[in-house]
């Protein structure tokens, strides 16, 4: 609780009224290693700050194979922007990958205090873009780096996803096989 509150107190002070505010609209949810968050055949509708564990935002292509397109860790937001603005069905499932501790709240709970208050309309644009930007940079890793790059980048921005994500997930996420992140991953051990 109050590690969220440090987070959205980085984007704008909040009185102890406002703070309590937006405590009023949200719940704890446990998932287990395997639940959803979000599954692509509904609309998002709800949001979530990540207190523990780690979730998987990925879709099913053409040919039934995955592509996992992010991952949401501790400390960080949650949610399918696109899916809310248009409600529209999701076009990815975000699934828990270990045992996780979320913080969630209605997307339209929160639209309602931006509504009446300029310090959460601050929040909800800052939350939104931290998801989008996310997004961005995966894009950016996968268009403009080779595998070697790719995980060079991994390392150096990212050294929680070497610690804590599978090499199943993370050859996903990085658009390689299995075979070759492990053949990067000796030669930087070597």
């Amino acid at each position: 609780m109050n590690d969220l509150r440090n987070v959205l107190e980085s984007i704008a002070k909040l009185t102890d009224q406002e703070w309590d505010d937006f405590w009023a609209i949200t719940q704890i949810k446990q998932l287990k290693k395997g639940d959803y968050f979000l599954t692509n055949d509904k609309v998002c509708q709800h949001s979530a700050y990540v207190q523990k564990g780690i979730l998987r935002h990925f879709l099913i292509d053409t040919k039934g194979n995955e592509k996992i397109t992010q991952f949401s860790m501790k400390g960080e937001f949650v949610s399918d922007c696109e899916s809310y603005i248009h409600q529209k069905s999701s076009a990815y499932n975000i699934q828990a990958i270990e045992p996780c501790e979320l913080i969630i709240f209605k997307n339209a709970s929160l639209q309602e205090l931006s509504n009446t208050n300029p310090t959460f309309e601050k929040i909800g644009r800052q939350v939104t873009h931290q998801i989008l930007s996310n997004y961005k940079e995966h894009l950016m890793l996968l268009l403009n780096y080779n595998p070697e790059e790719k995980y060079q980048y991994i390392l150096k921005n990212k050294p929680e996803f070497i610690l804590n994500i599978s090499v199943t997930h993370l050859s996903q996420f990085l658009g390689l096989t299995r075979e070759t992140l492990s053949r990067l991953r000796r030669k930087v051990i070597m």
